[in-house]
């Protein structure tokens, strides 16, 4: 039975996620700032938090202690602050930073010690040039550092297969944080977690393009 680690488990694409791979009889971690929103399915139920490195830690010597190994690693936390630049709280900035880019360093490190040989770890990015816009300065250049780490790790761990999924909009929370509306076209979180699935059963390294 393959098992998952789902960072950012209670958000709109980590929930479907873990209902997904529970329909498939996946063994699945969940792991979220507040465990009691992760899908009730999920094996196990941990707390992190972006704003304590060693909560990331803390989460995974609890979860090594109930498997063997894990075959796929998701990190699907994400956020958003957004302002314009002379108007961004410095505090908002570095918890735009904190939530889309440290946290997937955090994730990746606490992780590694517990992943399989071969194991999948998929990261979630987006197109950079679809949210080069006002008030998205944190957000966007978060997510592009976010793509430049997943590709420095990718060289730095062949054994592994590593993808970056790039999403278009999807029908999520992060709507009720941007000055704009949800586009009609946005895809739903379980339409993206049944195209991360199908990516991961292709067993290729190659990024996902949705």
């Amino acid at each position: 039975m393959p098992s998952a680690l789902i960072w950012g488990a209670s958000g709109g694409i980590g929930s479907a996620l873990v209902n997904l791979l529970k329909q498939k009889n996946w063994t699945v971690f969940g792991v979220a700032r507040d465990e009691n929103k992760i899908p009730a399915s999920a094996n196990g139920h941990f707390t992190c938090d972006a704003d304590d490195p060693a909560s990331f830690d803390q989460a995974v010597s609890l979860i090594a202690r109930q498997t063997d190994g894990i075959d796929w690693m998701v990190y699907a936390i994400g956020g958003i602050r957004a302002n314009l630049i002379e108007k961004m709280p410095i505090e908002d900035w570095h918890t735009t930073f904190t939530i889309n880019l440290h946290g997937a360093f955090y994730a990746t490190r606490a992780s590694l010690d517990i992943l399989n040989k071969q194991a999948h770890l998929t990261f979630l990015g987006v197109y950079p040039e679809k949210i080069t816009l006002p008030r998205m300065s944190a957000y966007t250049a978060a997510k592009v550092g976010l793509e430049a780490y997943v590709n420095i790790l990718k060289k730095e761990h062949r054994k592994h297969i590593i993808t970056l999924a790039r999403l278009p909009a999807v029908n999520t929370p992060f709507w009720l944080n941007v000055p704009f509306k949800m586009p009609d076209y946005a895809l739903s979180p379980e339409s993206v977690a049944q195209s991360l699935l199908m990516h991961y059963d292709k067993d290729i390294g190659e990024d996902l393009n949705i």
